[in-house]
């Protein structure tokens, strides 16, 4: 397509239906010179298709069958990068098939509170997880010509007031936490689209946002891409466009008015124009799909699902190795789940499944079984379940309870669910959970008297059977939280002030979300971030570090020997946190910044490699940008932020300047404790004399003096020895 040739024909009217959406689910092109209108479809587990996108005036309810995948939260607990490509090519077939152009997903917001009643399309609590992930579903999406919208551009933690709040936070949380998946996925994938979230940011809502679309996306990042608003997310029309938001979703009752005004000269026609060029060449890219209206293997993609979900189930509790069952042994199976399993969430990522499991039939195609729905406690159900080898119960949160929409009340579960467990609990030592749920609930009113305990989930449409392959032994369990499962609600960070009410949400916390609050401040959980069991055991050794000593540039490499010392062959995820030994800055104990998902036969050994640069050192800094403190950082290697295996320390000699300026008239502690002028005062001191104690009290400049002094130093040294310490 000749870009600037379309450009230059398009009228002021042409160029502001550009920036409008057609009814429910179409970008607006451009009849009159060849340009098609481009089709959006919801996400991001799957793609909601319909028969016929022009049904009821453009507002289709007739729905067509795609395949269901796991939850947001199964596909993190992967670890598998590759995998989730996979999918993400999968969903963009499945887009091609029905001719949708752009798959609204994935969602990369953060996970402040186990309460977020959207958790479930919500890959991780940890940004580095998420960014990653997310990458690699675009990728994969986009190798299929299909596009992607990121969603939700940003701070979209809460459901409560969703379209109303404020979300307020501080500059360096936004940067590290909230901002960086985003940030990766544009820098990695280069995704077509991405989506502004509904709340406000700091007073100023997020589709208005000139500093967040225009400061940090474009100038900062580097987006080529387009942004547009979630459904109805356009409070102010003019706001938004001189904002950058290039096309409001969809179709809004101000569009004709909009048109005329353009039409008027109302709006600076540059910041129309420039936003034009934007979208026309998001068509190009999108019109040079091959693969539009090609059909589909719904069977091949029911087929990825099932691997999603082998690799994203969990196995959390394996008491005496009840798990793998005999399949010789008589199975009792209860809760309505086993016959109809939770799928997914409510909300924008309910779809019809090409093919629908449950994982009731798939446990009876291994052993003799026997069900019984419900949860009530009954006395045939106790009798059952006395003389059954092993009692499978699925367990689970309802619509009601986690879904778009709304927050959660509170993390647990059905209260009949719990009460059915533990009476059944009472008559039978061989119990297994098997437990769907979008995000962390709380186990512990059960967690002790079952024997096992399997996270599910939301499992898509093709998890029955691999639930019954874990259950039996056929597929080893190699899924690991991508999220911390806390004791219960009031250890959470965000207790009491999630979700924020009225007209702001208070990002107090700050830095300490997720592992980054348990970790650092001690605070037991059920079960922590990273985790999850196997049917096999894993060593880690020979832990080499490819240099001792960075600078700013430089490339670390770690590597290790993992081997399975257990008999059944299963993968294992090594994950890797930094740590700093000393900080000048108040960080998290931990952060991980790098893993791999390593499969491994009984015996084998196979080394892993991680890489690691300036970033995965670096906090933000207001006036500097990611910096790096010069400073000892230990790299841990584990299989989950609580069990590390191994540990190396690197040194960092950084030469970025940052934090609150010092004069010679601060005291030597002070410049001890400055974060880039500490490190280089250490190494005058180690270079001349140890310091007695009453002379950290002195200004810096008395105190060199006295040292120059002592070893016969010129009065022409003091300058040179200011500048050294970063004057």
């Amino acid at each position: 397509m000749d870009l600037e040739r379309i450009f230059e024909q398009l009228t002021p009217a042409e160029k502001a239906t550009l920036l409008t959406g057609k009814k429910n689910w179409w970008l607006n092109g451009v009849p009159r010179l060849g340009i098609r209108d481009f089709m959006v479809g919801d996400g991001p587990h799957g793609l909601r298709a319909y028969k016929d996108p022009g049904e009821r005036d453009g507002h289709p309810v007739t729905r067509m069958p795609a395949t269901a995948f796991p939850s947001a939260s199964l596909l993190s607990s992967t670890w598998n990068a590759d995998l989730i490509e996979r999918v993400g090519a999968v969903i963009g077939a499945e887009c091609n098939h029905y001719r949708v152009d752009v798959i609204l997903g994935p969602g990369v917001d953060g996970k402040r509170s186990p309460l977020g009643g959207r958790n479930f399309e919500y890959y991780s609590e940890d940004p580095f997880l998420s960014g990653k992930i997310g990458a690699a579903f675009v990728r994969g999406v986009q190798s299929t010509g299909v596009g992607t919208s990121v969603k939700h551009f940003v701070l979209n933690e809460q459901e409560t007031m969703r379209r109303f709040v404020s979300s307020d936070v501080d500059e360096r949380t936004f940067r590290e936490l909230y901002a960086a998946p985003f940030e990766t996925i544009v820098h990695e994938a280069d995704p077509t689209t991405i989506m502004a979230s509904y709340n406000k940011i700091d007073g100023c809502y997020a589709a208005q946002n000139r500093r967040l679309l225009e400061d940090v996306l474009r100038r900062e990042w580097g987006y080529r891409g387009i942004v547009i608003s979630d459904w109805g997310g356009v409070q102010d029309k003019r706001a938004s466009v001189l904002a950058g938001l290039d096309v409001e979703m969809p179709e809004s009752e101000w569009k004709d008015a909009f048109i005329r005004d353009v039409v008027d000269g109302k709006y600076p026609m540059d910041r129309i124009d420039a936003a034009v060029k934007r979208i026309l060449a998001v068509y190009d890219r999108l019109l040079a799909n091959p693969n539009h209206g090609k059909p589909a293997d719904f069977a091949h993609g029911h087929e990825v699902a099932r691997e999603a979900a082998r690799e994203g189930i969990v196995l959390l509790r394996n008491e005496g190795g009840i798990l793998p069952l005999d399949p010789a042994a008589d199975v009792l199976v209860l809760g309505s789940y086993a016959k109809e399993p939770r799928m997914n969430g409510g909300g924008s990522s309910e779809l019809k499944p090409w093919k629908m499991e449950n994982p009731l039939e798939a446990i009876s195609a291994y052993a003799e079984t026997t069900f019984f729905d419900g949860y009530e406690a009954t006395t045939e159900i106790l009798a059952a379940a006395r003389k059954a080898a092993a009692v499978v119960i699925f367990t689970g949160t309802t619509p009601a309870i986690e879904s778009e929409g709304h927050d959660r009340a509170d993390m647990r579960l059905p209260d009949e669910q719990v009460a059915f467990v533990a009476a059944v609990a009472t008559v039978q030592p061989r119990v297994v959970v098997v437990n769907a749920s979008g995000s962390a609930v709380e186990t512990a009113p059960f967690d002790d008297m079952v024997g096992a305990l399997i996270q599910s989930w939301f499992g898509g449409s093709a998890a029955g059977v691999p639930i019954a392959e874990i259950l039996f032994g056929a597929v080893n369990p190699s899924g690991r939280l991508s999220e911390t499962f806390p004791i219960r609600v009031e250890n959470t960070p965000t207790y009491p002030w999630f979700p924020g009410r009225g007209d702001h949400a208070p990002y107090r916390e700050g830095l300490f979300t997720g592992y980054r609050f348990y970790d650092t401040f001690r605070i037991p959980v059920r079960y922590p971030f990273g985790f999850g069991l196997s049917y096999t055991a894993f060593a880690y050794s020979d832990l080499r570090a490819s240099r001792s000593t960075m600078r700013n540039g430089d490339v670390l490499e770690v590597s290790l020997s993992v081997a399975n010392v257990g008999g059944r062959a299963g993968k294992e995820t090594v994950q890797a946190y930094v740590r700093p030994l000393r900080s000048a800055v108040v960080r998290p104990d931990r952060t991980l910044r790098g893993f791999a998902k390593v499969a491994l036969e009984p015996g084998e050994t196979k080394r892993v490699a991680l890489t690691f640069s300036d970033r995965d050192f670096a906090h933000w800094e207001e006036t500097a940008g990611f910096v790096v403190a010069s400073g000892d950082y230990e790299i841990l290697i584990g299989a989950s932020v609580e069990d590390i295996r191994l540990r190396t320390t690197v040194r960092f000699d950084s030469g970025d300047v940052f934090g609150d300026p010092l004069t010679v008239e601060h005291p030597v502690r002070a410049w001890l404790d400055h974060p880039s002028g500490g490190p280089r005062l250490e190494r005058f001191m180690a270079a001349t004399r140890k310091l007695d104690w009453w002379e950290f009290e002195d200004p810096l400049g008395r105190v060199i003096r006295r040292i120059m002094k002592e070893n016969g130093m010129d009065d022409g040294e003091y300058e040179k020895i200011l500048a050294s310490l970063g004057r």
